[in-house]
């Protein structure tokens, strides 16, 4: 299950292996607005997701 949280906040199910950064493509996000989380860990843009893998991408916000 792949999981954004964020202002865009949505579910997806994927059914076959994907880079992270090709998942990110495919959902329409940008790579320095989302930390990839898998199975709990930080992973990078160049990682692979599984179907069966937990991940989140969670949206940086900052401001003052």
């Amino acid at each position: 299950m792949i999981r954004v949280i964020g202002r865009a906040g949505f579910q997806k199910e994927i059914t076959e292996e994907i880079t992270v950064e090709n998942l990110l493509n495919e959902l329409g996000l940008r790579e320095q607005s989302y930390v990839c989380v898998r199975n709990g860990s930080p992973v990078t843009r160049f990682e692979t997701i599984r179907p069966d893998d937990d991940v989140t991408f969670l949206e940086i916000f900052s401001g003052g």
